[in-house]
């Protein structure tokens, strides 16, 4: 088997962010016993699988033993570790929850953002309903459509433009004056 970077998932956890083999050497430096005993375990499991294909069977029943008490020390390693990171308030506990915390306020955040986005989207769709209707004279509020002066008909591009008494090629240089 490989153990080059390339053949090591890389995919990150959900709560931290570290990839699979960085989690793997954190959880080996926190509790350093239980890995070694799953080794123990697996080569002792496979030294009885050798002695019992060439008939050894003392040998066989004498690394089946070796195989118990290294699977019973792992048990016990694990225990331990587990017990004395619950003693300790354990920091990576605390990290969790923070990461938790922080996920949950980016999520109402982000929920409060899609609330206030849609409010404004149904009040900007109501508005370019309300312009629409005006210019076609649907609107019964106006009456632009019939040449009523007292509607409240939007302002033209004319009405917007400056009016200058002297235009030189059409472009108003007022401010030269």
């Amino acid at each position: 088997m490989s153990t080059s970077p390339a053949a090591v998932p890389t995919t990150p956890s959900l709560h931290t962010g570290e990839s699979y083999q960085e989690k793997a050497w954190r959880k080996f430096r926190e509790q350093p016993l239980v890995p070694i005993g799953t080794l123990a375990t697996c080569g002792a499991l496979i030294m009885a699988t050798v002695k019992m294909r060439r008939g050894d069977s003392q040998s066989l029943n004498n690394w089946l033993r070796v195989r118990v008490i290294a699977q019973g020390a792992t048990i016990a390693a694990v225990c331990a570790g587990t017990y004395a990171l619950g003693s300790t308030g354990g920091d990576e506990t605390k990290q969790t929850r923070q990461l938790d915390e922080i996920q949950a306020h980016r999520e109402a955040r982000a929920g409060r953002d899609r609330k206030e986005f849609e409010d404004r989207l149904k009040v900007a769709e109501r508005q370019w309903k309300e312009t629409e209707g005006a210019l076609s004279g649907k609107d019964s509020n106006t009456n632009i459509a019939k040449g009523d002066s007292t509607s409240k008909a939007l302002p033209s591009v004319e009405d917007q433009i400056p009016q200058s008494s002297s235009s030189r090629s059409g472009a108003s240089w007022w401010w030269l004056k």
